[in-house]
């Protein structure tokens, strides 16, 4: 194997959009299986705000993580949603990744808002459908989201892998 082959493989992206999500606060919680945890979460409301995509996350959807069972407060992310943009497109967004918070910096949602995202790992990878013309161009890419708690749930920056 040539190390020259895979040079001009290098990874690059482009910024798409911030994404802010807030939970609802009727969502079911943890349920406890023999294969692990499940925590559910469903989506509020949420917005979503770039120089290539705009528009407000639709309530209704959810994330279903799995909770690790190796004591590193660690989470398997799975997420589904609707995006509406701001001209009335429909996007149907799934999106699976990986949270990581080291446990002695855990806590309720003001003390994880307060951490810099610097200190724990939070990546996602989003994939969308839709049938609007204008988007379809949205249906052949990988996006790679980089995540942040707030105060009033999740944050991430997403971006388009070329």
């Amino acid at each position: 194997m040539q190390q020259s082959d895979y040079d001009r493989l290098a990874l690059s992206g482009d910024w798409l959009c911030d994404v802010e999500l807030v939970p609802s606060e009727d969502s079911p919680g943890t349920i406890e299986s023999p294969w692990g945890a499940t925590s559910i979460g469903y989506i509020q409301s949420g917005e979503f705000r770039g120089p290539v995509l705009n528009g407000r996350v639709l309530p209704g959807g959810g994330d279903w993580p799995a909770l690790s069972m190796d004591g590193d407060n660690s989470y398997q992310v799975n997420v589904r949603a609707v995006w509406e943009t701001h001209d009335g497109a429909r996007l149907y967004v799934q999106y699976y990744g990986f949270i990581a918070v080291p446990p002695e910096l855990a806590g309720d949602r003001s003390v994880l808002a307060s951490l810099d995202p610097a200190d724990y790992y939070f990546r996602t990878a989003p994939t969308f459908r839709t049938g609007d013309e204008r988007y379809l161009w949205l249906n052949k890419i990988l996006a790679v989201g980089v995540g942040r708690f707030t105060a009033t749930g999740l944050g991430y920056r997403i971006y388009r892998i070329n």
